[in-house]
């Protein structure tokens, strides 16, 4: 999965009032830990009421989705690699994100078990939220290796002693883990 948040900043500025600055957009969407639990409808208001957006619910739904892709290819490699070995994910999400994602993979992301931060209400780079998800998901940290591509949130994985590398493509992380000797099925992967 990618995101590009310039591209979500965009969108729900030209919705705005004219005038409306990027640093005020951004003041909202960082005031409340959507990321951690708080409704999305309250971000919507704030909007509407404080920066005069103007859709309704459903497009700003997709207004909020809209910076969102899909990598296929590593999608069903991650899938080849989970049919040997335990894959978890552990995302910086809201609901409304979540949703779009498993929408948008047919349901297979929703497949793998997942540790998302609106609903445990701990975020990445947290060693806490680390060792939360190792406790609640029953993973020995430094059995496992966590993989992702802000530096931050590796740090924040090796502070809860995982072994972590940041994510910088599929070639080198089938590298990285072809030198862990991690297996998976080539044939797999590519069927999927």
């Amino acid at each position: 999965m990618s995101h590009d948040n310039a591209v979500l900043g965009e969108r729900l500025l030209s919705r705005c009032a004219a005038g409306t600055s990027s640093s005020a957009l951004r003041a909202i969407a960082e005031a409340e830990a959507y990321g951690t639990g708080t409704p999305l409808a309250s971000l919507h208001q704030r909007l509407a009421d404080e920066l005069g957006y103007r859709s309704d619910w459903q497009t700003f739904s997709a207004d909020w989705c809209c910076h969102l892709a899909v990598d296929f290819s590593m999608l069903e490699f991650v899938e080849a690699l989970g049919r040997r070995n335990r894959v978890l994910i552990f995302s910086n999400t809201n609901a409304g994100h979540w949703e779009y994602l498993v929408r948008a993979t047919s349901g297979r992301l929703a497949a793998f078990e997942a540790y998302l931060s609106h609903e445990i209400g701990l975020l990445k780079p947290s060693s806490d939220a680390f060792r939360h998800v190792a406790q609640a998901g029953d993973i020995a940290p430094g059995r496992s290796i966590f993989f992702d591509d802000r530096a931050d949130n590796v740090e924040g994985a090796r502070a809860a002693g995982f072994r972590a590398e940041v994510f910088v493509g599929e070639a080198a992380l089938r590298e990285l883990l072809a030198r862990e000797g991690v297996a998976w099925d080539e044939g797999e992967a590519l069927r999927a």
